[in-house]
C-alpha cells in the first residue's frame, strides 16, 4: 500500500503532548477547517459513548464535508492498537471496512519523549478506491499532516 510519513519535534514535554493527543477532542482542533470535520459519536470498546482516551476497540464516527461544497461523507475508524510506556506512546486507527473515503486506511501515531521536547511521527498506509495511489491523495495527506503538526506546535510549544 502507498505510505505517507511525517515527523516533527514539538517544544513541549511528552506528558503534555500525549495527554493532548489521547482524546478525540483534539481531532477537530488539528483538522483544517476546509475539511468540514465533525465527530458525531465515539463508542468505547465496552459500547459506552465517549470513552476516556483511545482504547483498543474504540470506534470513532467522523463526518467530513470538504469545502462545505460536497455531500457529507461518513468515515468510521477503530483503534486497533495502543501502547503506552513512561517515555513512548502510540495508537493505530484503521478504517472500518468500506465506511470511509478510502479502500484501506491505517494511521499509526507515535510519540517519543526527548526530554523537554517530544517527537511526533505519523505513518499513514492507504489505498484509494480502485486501488493504488492517486495523484491527489499524497498532497492531501501531506497538507493534512503539515497542518496537524503546525497546530500542535502552536498550541503546545513552551
Amino acid at each position: 500500500m502507498p505510505t505517507y510519513r511525517r515527523s516533527s519535534i514539538i517544544d513541549a514535554d511528552f506528558e503534555t503532548v500525549w495527554e493532548f493527543y489521547d482524546t478525540v477532542d483534539e481531532l477537530p482542533i488539528l483538522t483544517p477547517d476546509w475539511m468540514g470535520l465533525r465527530v458525531p459519536r465515539v463508542i468505547g470498546p465496552d459500547g459506552q459513548p465517549d470513552p476516556d482516551g483511545y482504547l483498543v476497540g474504540t470506534e470513532i464516527h467522523l463526518e467530513t464535508r470538504p469545502l462545505d461544497l460536497f455531500t457529507a461523507t461518513e468515515w468510521v475508524v477503530e483503534i486497533v492498537d495502543r501502547e503506552v510506556s513512561e517515555n513512548r506512546a502510540s495508537f493505530v486507527d484503521e478504517q472500518v471496512g468500506d465506511r470511509g473515503p478510502f479502500e484501506a486506511w491505517r494511521h499509526t501515531h507515535r510519540f517519543v519523549d526527548l526530554g523537554d521536547e517530544t517527537l511526533i511521527h505519523d505513518r499513514i498506509e492507504y489505498r484509494v478506491p480502485g486501488g493504488g495511489e492517486r495523484p491527489l491523495a499524497t498532497p492531501f495527506l501531506a497538507g493534512m499532516l503539515w497542518y496537524r503538526h503546525r497546530r500542535t506546535r502552536a498550541l503546545l510549544a513552551d
